[in-house]
C-alpha cells in the first residue's frame, strides 16, 4: 500500500482527534443516552469538550476559517 505524499510546504495543515461517547441522561422523566464530543489538537495538546455535534462543527468551522493560523507549518 502506497502512502500519501504531502507537499513539501502547505499553506495550512491542521490535525485533530475527535472523540465521541454516550452518557446517560434523563429527559422528561425518560432515561436516555446523549452523545458528547471532544476535539484534541495533538500539535498543541489542547483539548476542548462539546455537548452537541453542532457545537463541535461550529468550532471546527471557525478554526478552519481563522486566518491567523501559521501558514508555514509542514506536516511531519
Amino acid at each position: 500500500m502506497k502512502h500519501q505524499e504531502f507537499p513539501k510546504k502547505t499553506s495550512r495543515y491542521l490535525s485533530y482527534i475527535i472523540r465521541c461517547w454516550q452518557e446517560p441522561s434523563v429527559h422528561a422523566g425518560k432515561k436516555t443516552r446523549i452523545w458528547r464530543f471532544s476535539l484534541h489538537n495533538p500539535q498543541t495538546n489542547q483539548r476542548r469538550g462539546f455537548a452537541t455535534f453542532e457545537a463541535l462543527l461550529i468550532s471546527l468551522q471557525a478554526e478552519l476559517a481563522d486566518d491567523n493560523v501559521d501558514s508555514d507549518v509542514t506536516p511531519s
